[in-house]
């Protein structure tokens, strides 16, 4: 019984490693004011008012325009962006 026990714990081990979490597209809202901001996928558009510190996920794996303050940022799939001060548009992270 043990045996197995250790088996399947391993093979979940393995299976977790083996498995890439999705990247994905983050916005994080680093003024002092609520921020609106819009993914844009082309036939959808998804917005997020994001607080003060917050920040959010979206999945953009064919790439998509991040968009606040009327202007659009073209990201992808592990694109880190941040919204600082008086900027028009986001600041790349990575």
């Amino acid at each position: 019984m043990q045996t197995s026990t250790s088996f399947f714990a391993i093979a979940a081990g393995f299976f977790l490693i083996a498995a890439p979490a999705q990247a994905m597209v983050s916005v994080i809202n680093e003024t002092d004011a609520k921020k609106a901001v819009t993914f844009d996928h082309g036939d959808t558009e998804n917005q997020h008012d994001l607080e003060p510190g917050a920040s959010v996920e979206e999945a953009c794996p064919t790439g998509c325009a991040v968009r606040f303050t009327g202007h659009d940022f073209v990201a992808q799939d592990g694109d880190q962006l941040a919204i600082e001060g008086d900027a028009t548009r986001p600041v790349t992270r990575n």
